[in-house]
């Protein structure tokens, strides 16, 4: 029996130290432009039938484990830049950027964009903005009065012209299930087997508008974290006090384990 509750707290143990992760990883990102907060889910493990009072079996407990990490796609706090490249999403969509080296595409709600000296419009890792059709945002050098309204679309003064023209349009993008996702680090995220295909929330030309469920822009100010510090410093004594439970029914266990053998003696 001694054994089977330091299993069991062992168990517990593992449980609560990869929810310490996870609370830590969302207090040390409270800053992070566009980072969502994570939460842990929890189930229980059981192992053989047992018999009961009222002789119906029932499964007994020997733990608890991780079920799966849930990430809250609740759109962040506005941060006002004023900066015309600076982009956010009111809504659930994604920005798509792509690696000018490996071509590879990833989705992030980091809108912190600029232009390149070769007048392609990139991230702060150097990645491409893509526009909703997929390709790469070009912008003329001394284009001037630049802005980007509530549907993506581009305007600009080109060098020699009086007026501003459409220029593109960049591209939101959705996913039926935004938890299959993968974080991959530096604000971005590929889509897992269980994310659902690429949707454009806007379509491709000047006037394009953007679905309900893709959301619309917000030029000149970014999406900050959606971290709740306070609810997440609840969260970390939650924890840490069933860390400490699980670590003294090991100790509790160990004792009388030993008593047991020095019985035997």
């Amino acid at each position: 029996m001694a054994a089977d509750m330091m299993y069991t707290a062992l168990s517990g143990l593992d449980t609560f130290n990869s929810a310490l992760s996870v609370v830590s990883d969302n207090i040390a990102n409270a800053n992070t432009t566009g980072f969502k907060c994570n939460t842990v889910d929890f189930g229980d493990l059981v192992s053989g039938l047992i018999s009961t009072a009222d002789g119906a079996p029932t499964a007994q407990g020997v733990g608890s484990s991780v079920l799966g990490i849930t990430s809250d796609f609740t759109t962040g706090s506005e941060i006002q830049t004023g900066n015309w490249s600076d982009l956010m999403i009111q809504g659930t969509g994604f920005f798509s950027v792509e690696n000018p080296t490996s071509n590879a595409v990833s989705y992030t709600r980091d809108g912190a964009f600029s232009v390149n000296s070769a007048g392609l419009l990139t991230d702060e890792s150097g990645n491409d903005a893509l526009d909703s059709a997929g390709n790469t945002i070009t912008i003329a050098a001394g284009t001037t009065d630049l802005s980007v309204d509530q549907f993506g679309n581009i305007t600009g003064i080109a060098p020699g012209a009086t007026t501003a023209t459409y220029i593109d349009t960049i591209g939101i993008t959705t996913f039926s299930n935004p938890n299959g996702l993968v974080r991959e680090g530096k604000n971005d995220y590929t889509p897992g087997p269980n994310a659902g295909a690429p949707i454009i929330a806007n379509p491709a030309g000047q006037g394009g508008a953007t679905s309900d469920t893709g959301g619309t822009i917000i030029s000149g100010a970014l999406e900050g974290s959606n971290v709740d510090l306070t609810a997440q410093m609840v969260n970390l004594i939650d924890y840490q006090a069933d860390y400490q439970a699980n670590s003294k029914s090991i100790e509790t266990g160990n004792t009388l384990l030993q008593t047991v053998v020095n019985l035997i003696r």
